[in-house]
């Protein structure tokens, strides 16, 4: 199977139309947690291929809709960065450690993590694209871990850099970690997203498609986690956006 050897979103379509080609018609990927469902992988036509411009709300969508719904048609290719060129997997270690900065500056990882013995472990990059519509996104799922036994995981937006996902064990600074509501506050409000609050700890993005962000703080083990949970339609029979990468 040939690798996807080009990086962004600029190449985006030519590595759809290797992964539509090339892989396999049923990809077992995204082993980095148990969490994640399997992603919807099968061969997409021409007329499926054509791209247009995402938001980072809606390629959230994209992305709470390949992994809370697999069944509804987002595909998705994966490819392990151990198996990547040594270009991709640099870039993917520097956006990983740009990761870790970005949340410690938003207030969503504390100050008191030891980055400078910080140790980038790989991952997996992913393209989910959207069949109707043409909407894509380009994820990486990336892992480190520091010398005092910090377990650190994030999926970042390969276009932006951002961190749109985190689910870190940090061992180390325990006593240093905000409530669940901080975290979720300070996730949000550094992604620059608007978000309603439907509950303790639980967040609906605007113009996500009625996406549900939650966060979780674990004091006794250091476990903090701010993951898309679902779609308000779903969780809560109610749906109050207007908009959404499907129907665009």
């Amino acid at each position: 199977m040939k690798l996807l050897r080009k990086w962004g979103l600029p190449l985006l379509t030519g590595a759809v139309v290797l992964a539509a080609v090339l892989l396999p018609s049923r990809i077992s990927a995204l082993r980095d947690r148990q969490t994640l469902s399997v992603p919807c992988t099968e061969p997409l036509a021409q007329e499926d291929l054509t791209l247009q411009e995402t938001t980072l709300p809606e390629k959230l969508e994209l992305l709470g809709r390949a992994i809370r719904y697999p069944e509804l048609d987002v595909y998705s290719a994966a490819q392990p960065l151990e198996a990547a060129d040594e270009q991709t997997r640099d870039r993917a270690e520097a956006a990983f450690r740009r990761g870790v900065e970005m949340l410690v500056e938003w207030g969503a990882l504390p100050e008191a993590l030891d980055r400078s013995t910080l140790q980038f472990q790989g991952g997996s990059r992913v393209v989910y694209v959207q069949a109707a519509g043409g909407g894509s996104a380009g994820m990486l799922y990336l892992q480190g871990e520091t010398a005092h036994r910090d377990d650190l995981w994030m999926v970042v937006d390969e276009e932006t850099g951002l961190p749109v996902w985190l689910d870190c064990t940090l061992r180390s600074c325990r006593e240093e970690l905000c409530t669940d509501e901080e975290l979720g506050a300070a996730f949000c409000e550094g992604l620059g997203l608007e978000v309603w609050q439907c509950g303790p700890a639980i967040w609906e993005v605007e113009s996500a498609g009625g996406l549900v962000y939650s966060a979780s703080v674990q004091s006794s083990s250091g476990r903090i986690c701010v993951e898309p949970l679902g779609f308000a339609w779903d969780l809560f029979g109610e749906h109050r956006q207007t908009g959404s990468a499907e129907e665009k």
